[in-house]
């Protein structure tokens, strides 16, 4: 994030007063600006045209009705919820999920998603970790059960894997490795078909298990 460039956030939330709350919370870091509120995803779409948002925080309860139309969307998506909502969205595998909060969790923990989600380091709360291993590991496709439910990694995978967990940016993993960026993000991408999952969030919550 490019000190000065204020990060753009729409938020899409049902309630008056939750969209309130999500809006002071974001705007007391000064690195980040809500451009927008929307109450459903169905105006979400038309908000993000006109905005062009960095990050879009959702209430997890909401419908799915519009969620595959995200998969087009340039924008990190932060999904706030329980157990039960993040595990409906982290299942959609067409949907890169960015970073999942915990609707419980302190205001400052979303401000810390928000920021990860748009540097692309991804977040996934302490307490929503647990239920997405067991969500991730379920959804390994079916015909690949003959071989092995994860493909192995190769050293450096490993070392890019781990940096990921600790929630590096793929700038800063490129600087502590000595390669390019472009390196890193093809060892990702790696990283991320021998997980069977589609995002970072999902990656973070699978990677002990790898």
């Amino acid at each position: 994030m490019d000190r000065g460039i204020k990060s753009r956030v729409i938020i899409c939330d049902p309630h008056p007063y939750a969209r309130l709350g999500i809006r002071r919370s974001l705007e007391k870091d000064p690195a980040l600006s809500v451009v927008a509120e929307v109450a459903e995803l169905s105006e979400l779409l038309s908000a993000a045209e006109l905005y062009d948002p960095d990050a879009v925080v959702l209430d997890g309860q909401l419908h799915l009705g519009h969620a595959r139309e995200l998969a087009g969307l340039d924008a990190a998506l932060v999904v706030v919820g329980d157990t039960d909502s993040a595990t409906r969205w982290i299942g959609l595998t067409q949907v890169d999920v960015g970073a999942l909060v915990h609707c419980y969790d302190p205001v400052e923990d979303l401000v810390v998603a928000v920021r990860k989600a748009v540097d692309g380091t991804g977040y996934v709360s302490p307490g929503l970790s647990g239920a997405l291993l067991k969500l991730t590991r379920a959804m390994a496709p079916r015909h690949l059960s003959a071989v092995p439910t994860h493909a192995p990694l190769t050293s450096r995978e490993s070392e890019v894997l781990q940096l990921v967990r600790r929630g590096l940016a793929n700038k800063e993993i490129a600087r502590r490795l000595g390669l390019s960026e472009k390196t890193i993000k093809f060892h990702v991408s790696n990283v991320l078909a021998k997980a069977h999952v589609a995002s970072r969030a999902q990656l973070i919550a699978l990677a002990p298990a790898m």
